[in-house]
């Protein structure tokens, strides 16, 4: 069977390097697309992370990304962005004050990029379709974007991240659409609170995300939609709130 590679853009502390682990214990082999490449090799804890530098402010470096991440490892059959970007509006009240060159700046991580990582991502399914074997056709393809609930419940304070947020659900979405019948999965994964709400960043669990998206690829969870809203309890496990948005 051919490797099964797993390529993260935007590989944060908590969410990125605990999916990362999940992934290398299981018997991926794993890429973090960071700016900084020291800090994407060593502070995941485990040794087997391939560090390649990714400017997600720049979405044309995505594709250079996803070249070095094929050379080294092998086409990415699972590809998880986990790149976001927030501007505060000085006035909460008043959030068409932000410039808009920070405007842009933020889209283009939240979404210009991530749009950028399907494209590539998609081609590197195609490809390994392509070149179907029936191992190969036993392998995962999946897109996992890291969500939040903005695009479904605006908030003044996070409008340049709802906006960008809000295009890449939209994006999920079509990906989930077109490419169903050729086995492809998207999902945009979104930790929510026991009502549906927004989890305060200090109780966003990386573990919670690693698990999740291992049982996701893996379709250890009966899931019927890209917009998969997930709560974590008390034990650290996690649940689908059934929100369905198809």
């Amino acid at each position: 069977m051919p490797p099964k590679v797993l390529f993260i853009l935007g590989g944060g502390p908590r969410i990125g390097h605990s999916v990362a682990r999940k992934f290398l214990q299981e018997g991926y082999k794993v890429a973090i697309g960071r700016r900084n490449l020291q800090e994407a090799a060593e502070s995941t804890g485990l040794d087997g992370v391939v560090p390649v530098y990714l400017d997600v402010t720049k979405p044309e470096s995505v594709e250079a990304a996803f070249r070095e991440v094929e050379s080294k490892l092998g086409v990415p059959n699972v590809v998880v962005y986990n790149a976001a970007a927030f501007t505060m509006p000085p006035d909460a009240n008043d959030p068409f004050q932000v410039p808009t060159a920070s405007f842009e700046q933020d889209l283009a991580v939240n979404a210009s990029s991530a749009y950028a990582g399907l494209l590539h991502a998609t081609r590197g399914f195609l490809s390994s379709k392509a070149k179907s074997t029936e191992d190969n056709d036993a392998l995962p393809y999946v897109y996992i974007a890291t969500g939040n609930v903005t695009p479904f419940q605006p908030n003044p304070v996070a409008v340049t991240l709802g906006s960008g947020k809000a295009t890449l659900a939209y994006l999920i979405s079509v990906g989930a659409q077109a490419y169903k019948a050729a086995g492809y999965r998207f999902y945009f994964a979104s930790q929510v609170t026991a009502t549906g709400g927004p989890v305060p960043y200090p109780d966003v669990s990386g573990e919670a995300h690693g698990d999740l998206f291992w049982k996701v690829v893996n379709r250890e969870m009966g899931l019927n939609s890209w917009d998969l809203r997930f709560v974590v309890n008390s034990e650290g496990g996690v649940s689908d709130r059934e929100e369905r948005n198809d």
